[in-house]
């Protein structure tokens, strides 16, 4: 594996990269792959890049999911798109001016990019003046680190994991303790507990 970093900057970026699971579907890799024999499970961080941002400014997020905008009106039935709404607001120095490519097949044409913006900023005011920065691989940086430390330590206490960005797969005997030294990790590097979820 080898940790890639972006615009020349070791502050940006970092995430890894070459291992041949990396390429493989969630699916695939559950039907696939065997850690000593062994079945394995997918154990993901959600809504990882909002989470350390919250952590990075002290502040704390709100409960529940934290790209329902339903409260200001967006349907949750759109939540993949608004999603990909909210990365491309954290990876710009600047408002995004249009929607993202292919987020107009996620969200019907009712709905403007200055709705999602607007419902963005009533839901996350305390991150939002950070959100249009160009912070985003700042916060890949930070993701990478806690990635790296959840590796090493389970390796410390001999659990084999194999990481997919902000994901590790484990042994499924192994997924109770992987969850529980990710969420640790998480904790120790920004101060929020993160959701883990099994892929």
């Amino acid at each position: 594996l080898r940790r890639i970093f972006n615009n020349s900057d070791f502050a940006q970026g970092g995430r890894l990269y070459g291992g041949f699971w990396q390429t493989m579907s969630s699916d695939e890799r559950q039907e696939h792959i065997l850690i000593k024999g062994d079945c394995c499970v997918e154990l993901d961080y959600g809504q990882m890049s909002l989470a350390i941002l919250y952590g990075l400014t002290g502040a704390k997020p709100p409960e529940g999911d934290l790209y329902d905008l339903s409260a200001e009106g967006i349907p949750t039935d759109y939540r993949k798109g608004i999603k990909t709404v909210i990365q491309a607001l954290i990876n710009s120095s600047n408002v995004p001016r249009r929607m993202p490519k292919g987020v107009r097949k996620l969200i019907p044409s009712t709905i403007n990019l200055r709705d999602i913006l607007r419902a963005v900023e009533k839901k996350h005011p305390a991150i939002h003046p950070q959100m249009t920065s160009g912070i985003g691989m700042q916060l890949f940086r930070k993701e990478s680190d806690i990635l790296i430390d959840v590796l090493e330590t389970l390796r410390s206490e001999g659990i084999v994991a194999l990481p997919v960005h902000d994901a590790v797969v484990v042994r499924d005997d192994n997924a109770d303790k992987a969850e529980a030294v990710m969420k640790q990790v998480f904790r120790e590097h920004t101060g929020i507990t993160p959701d883990v979820t099994l892929g």
